[in-house]
């Protein structure tokens, strides 16, 4: 197969950043980039961590308070948890408490664990 161009690259990654700041989540957006552009798997993970660094340098390059967006994403993972309620999927309310607690470091498990 035919590598990619940067140009080719930075569009992806743009598309899939989006993506990120719609919501998808990470499976989604890997499934999106295997199905849509023909790549593997570990190509689509690449993508998705330089989308993920981009929106890191973006966050850092504004002067975002960090307090507003601890807030933000604590309201954004509440409501994570309420709708996995109330549709009867625990496994999301379960993963957007975990994720509510390594974010704020709450309950016994407050120091950092291995993460993919």
């Amino acid at each position: 197969m035919a590598k990619s161009t940067n140009s080719v690259i930075a569009d992806r990654v743009r598309t899939l950043k989006q993506m990120i700041l719609t919501g998808a989540s990470n499976s989604t957006c890997v499934d999106f980039a295997v199905d849509q552009w023909h790549v593997s798997t570990r190509t689509a993970y690449r993508l998705l961590r330089r989308s993920w660094q981009s929106i890191h340098d973006d966050v850092d390059q504004v002067s975002v308070d960090r307090k507003e967006l601890l807030a933000l994403s604590i309201h954004w993972l509440q409501a994570a948890a309420a709708q996995g309620l109330a549709k009867g999927n625990s496994g999301a309310c379960v993963a957007a408490v975990r994720e509510l607690n390594l974010l704020c470091g709450l309950g016994s498990h407050a120091h950092p664990v291995h993460r993919r």
